[in-house]
């Protein structure tokens, strides 16, 4: 299993581990690589690729992007190699500059100018699965599949989430469809346990953080609380939820299988510790006059 969702403490107000926290509990776990996917930012790419030793860093954010204002929705985006990760500093560049009303979002105009060599996970507000809960039409959602395709070249996943159908009952009936979509009609997918911080026992501290964003006072009982406990789990953990979700072992080995296979197309090296100057080219009319000035 590798997490390929999950916030660092650069999610403002949002995640608690800093990255070399996060970098440790997955060596802990035995795991080979982890993604950090922080809230319409980047902050902690670069300190993040610096320190992880002996496990691949997964470089990504979990963005917010929009057709219009009204209607925002999430997207994870994971940069596939260097190229990737340029794009994708560029698409958490443009939702704060130029796309800002309240918070930063992208535009679908955006997504398909850079969105090459990113992999894109549907994330857990995601346009497709709104559609899914308002009971449109299979034709309907395949076709917003296929442009959601279309965008990042083929490297888009419908993403299971590693929650309890008892408590997120409108879970069941969105991953009921991604499964026949699955089946019948080829897409890919893959499992995600979303962490925002890395032990069970961190709970409560996370629940003061949400009392400081919210303005709320720790015992109150009113408010903001979490349903669900958003640690980091092992292999083990995600599979007895995946269980009590009714997955056979079979698909259970396919999902979490897969976050292999998408971790093994990643290859981002970051050119550190160099000048890098931009290029520019010299209009001609400025290079005569700088050999005139020469003689």
């Amino acid at each position: 299993m590798i997490h390929l969702h999950g916030f660092s403490h650069y999610s403002m107000q949002q995640g608690l581990p800093q990255p070399k926290e996060i970098i440790e509990k997955v060596k802990q776990l035995s795991q080979p690589a982890v993604a950090i996917t922080d809230f319409n930012a980047g902050y902690g790419l670069l300190e993040f690729y610096e320190k992880a030793q002996d496990i691949k860093p997964i470089l990504g954010a979990h963005m917010l992007f929009s057709y219009d204002w009204d209607n925002l929705m999430g997207l994870v985006l994971l940069a596939k190699n260097y190229e990737g990760y340029q794009n994708l500093i560029k698409l958490i560049s443009l939702a704060s500059t130029e796309n800002f009303k309240k918070t930063p979002y992208l535009t679908m105009d955006n997504l398909k100018q850079y969105g090459k060599n990113l992999i894109a996970l549907s994330s857990s507000e995601w346009e497709i699965e709104k559609l899914i809960l308002a009971n449109e039409s299979d034709n309907v959602i395949l076709d917003k599949i296929s442009e959601y395709e279309d965008v990042f070249d083929g490297e888009f996943c419908l993403e299971f989430l590693t929650l309890d159908f008892e408590l997120f009952p409108e879970r069941k009936k969105i991953e009921e469809k991604f499964y026949h979509y699955i089946n019948q009609h080829n897409k890919k997918w893959v499992v995600t346990s979303f962490y925002k911080y890395l032990n069970k026992e961190d709970k409560s501290t996370y629940d003061v953080l949400l009392c400081i964003k919210n303005n709320r006072r720790y015992y109150d009982p009113q408010r903001p609380q979490l349903k669900w406990d958003y640690f980091m789990m092992d292999e083990n953990q995600v599979r007895e939820v995946l269980t009590k979700n009714g997955y056979d072992t079979k698909f259970q080995d396919y999902l979490i299988n897969q976050t292999h296979e998408i971790a093994g197309k990643i290859q981002v090296e970051i050119p550190l510790h160099r000048l890098l100057f931009p290029k520019y080219v010299v209009p001609e009319k400025y290079k005569k006059l700088y050999e005139k000035l020469k003689k």
